[in-house]
């Protein structure tokens, strides 16, 4: 099963809280969410341990004393009435990076979710951060973000990533018959045609019709997209960026969720992807964005990074 029934969601005490809980609330009740575990880190002041020994301080000053009471009512706002959904709030303290990453694995999450601010204060380093190191899934929601689920875009390639990404959404869309599926697949024509002795669009043709077949070997696969799921073919040109291009079109669908599939990576390339997953995230600050992983890979990578 690829259901999203246990969920961390961070916080960060502001603005942005809100929408989250809303939206994540949205979710819970349209979805078998069964546990919702809010976590907010905060960041050491960094005050050298001689000063707080002078000043008898065990640990470092809050800098929010109505911090909990703050994050317990709003959490209570959107879930008071979920009888089906627990949570639970944990504050802590520490580099965010690790005590997320940690916190997600002691209590095997099946999803991560962050804020992704555009206009708000706050960098957004950390949402990029935690998926490019975790190995859970993340949805990043746009501080823009509405409680509609209508349609969903997914980005595929044909491949195994491309596959785990249409049964999570298919879990998805299951409790709500009347969701949208749309698999977008952008597709090129490369230079190289020339040296095959064949025109432009004999080649093109025959890069559509390609993606097209592998399209009716997904819908053989999954059935359940049989009624409910259409291909959308989208070409890409010579100085075009396949992950711009996806969040583009993915806006002119008016999709109100686009997922996609990430590849693992290595220790060596923590901080530099440099794919398409990477790009649509950079790119994407309007539509909650869904990127899911195999929890499998890196494994121990990440269990080094968070000293596990």
């Amino acid at each position: 099963m690829n259901e999203l029934k246990n969920l961390l969601v961070a916080l960060d005490y502001t603005r942005m809280d809100e929408v989250v809980v809303c939206y994540i609330a949205f979710l819970s009740s349209m979805m078998p969410v069964e546990k919702v575990h809010f976590v907010h880190v905060k960041r050491k002041v960094g005050m050298p341990s001689e000063l707080l020994q002078m000043l008898d301080i065990v640990d470092e000053p809050e800098t929010h004393p109505n911090l909990e009471h703050d994050m317990k009512a709003l959490i209570q706002q959107y879930f008071g009435r979920m009888n089906h959904v627990e949570t639970d709030l944990k504050i802590t303290s520490g580099d965010p990076l690790r005590e997320l990453l940690r916190l997600s694995k002691d209590k095997n999450t099946d999803l991560m979710v962050t804020g992704r601010k555009l206009r708000l204060r706050g960098s957004g380093v950390l949402a990029n951060k935690l998926v490019n190191t975790g190995k859970t899934s993340v949805l990043f929601v746009p501080e823009t973000a509405e409680p509609n689920l209508q349609r969903i875009v997914v980005s595929t390639d044909f491949s195994e990533y491309s596959e785990m990404t249409l049964r999570h959404v298919l879990d998805m869309a299951k409790y709500r018959p009347g969701i949208e599926i749309i698999c977008m697949h952008v597709y090129d024509v490369p230079t190289g045609y020339i040296t095959l002795g064949v025109s432009y669009d004999t080649f093109e043709a025959k890069a559509r019709h390609y993606a097209e077949e592998k399209f009716d070997v997904v819908l053989k696969e999954f059935p359940e997209l049989q009624g409910r799921a259409c291909l959308n073919l989208v070409k890409k040109g010579p100085a075009d960026d396949t992950g711009e291009i996806i969040v583009m079109e993915a806006k002119r669908l008016h999709a109100d969720v686009l997922a996609i599939g990430a590849r693992g990576l290595s220790g060596a390339s923590l901080f530099m992807l440099g794919s398409v997953t990477e790009k649509v995230i950079r790119t994407n600050t309007d539509i909650p964005l869904l990127v899911f992983k195999k929890k499998d890979e890196n494994l121990s990578f990440i269990d080094a990074l968070i000293g596990g």
